[in-house]
């Protein structure tokens, strides 16, 4: 259960015991690739989390009932043991780290009463389903948190799951900021009398794309056709 949540120890106490003082779990980190269309109409997300979470059949106990648990007798509870080695004559070296009969959790449980369904370890592995809305405009790297669906662990509050949005690229438009570029090749029939084409726009409109009569079109010249960019972020309006 190591890499299910961080453990922050307190400093020593008189007689060299040590306190768990708070725990801290871990949210889980889901990154998810949305296109471009994504970004413009909004899009409900779903990712399928794998998360631990507080065994069912002894709440999170771990045995049959709260005497299963058993203080370890090698670390005193502590969860770390301090070993000294000798180097050499007079040359000691002293090394702290996970206790090794209780996995550094500072208990145990009673063989006889231990959980048949988590065999002790208070959490069950599951997969579960988890939406989030994710917002029009939505920039690259966006994070959208969903409080209380990561894992969870005894004597905490469950984690939280992140999902992290990873934009696509597209052929036909470059993305820059709000705006959207796109490259078009034009004959030189249609730089001297005109532009006039149908585009097929995120949403599916057809949005019809021509130029000032009597212009001429110069080669790398920029068109901005207000309105048909992506919606600001966060400013549905």
């Amino acid at each position: 259960m190591d890499d299910i949540f961080s453990m922050f120890m307190g400093g020593p106490r008189p007689g060299g015991a040590q306190k768990k003082q708070k725990v801290e779990v871990k949210p889980i980190m889901k990154q998810v690739d949305v296109s471009l269309a994504d970004i413009y109409n909004g899009k409900e997300l779903e990712v399928q989390v794998e998360r631990f979470r507080l065994c069912e059949t002894c709440n999170g106990v771990g045995g049959t009932d709260a005497t299963a648990v058993q203080t370890c007798t090698g670390c005193k509870g502590r969860g770390m043991k301090t070993v000294m080695r000798q180097m050499g004559p007079g040359m000691y070296s002293q090394s702290t780290g996970p206790c090794d009969d209780c996995g550094g959790q500072g208990e145990m449980i009673n063989p006889e009463k231990r959980c048949k369904k988590c065999k002790g370890k208070k959490v069950n592995k599951e997969t579960k389903p988890v939406r989030v809305e994710m917002d029009k405009g939505s920039p690259n790297g966006e994070q959208f948190t969903v409080h209380g669906e990561g894992n969870q662990v005894p004597d905490a509050e469950a984690g939280d799951v992140v999902v992290v949005i990873k934009i696509k690229p597209t052929k036909m438009f470059t993305r820059k900021g709000a705006d959207l570029y796109m490259e078009k090749e034009i004959t030189l029939l249609e730089a001297l009398t005109g532009v006039n084409f149908i585009l097929v726009h995120l949403d599916g409109r057809k949005v019809r794309i021509q130029n000032k009569a009597g212009s001429i079109v110069s080669p790398g010249q920029v068109m901005t056709c207000e309105g048909l960019g992506l919606p600001f972020h966060k400013k549905p309006y």
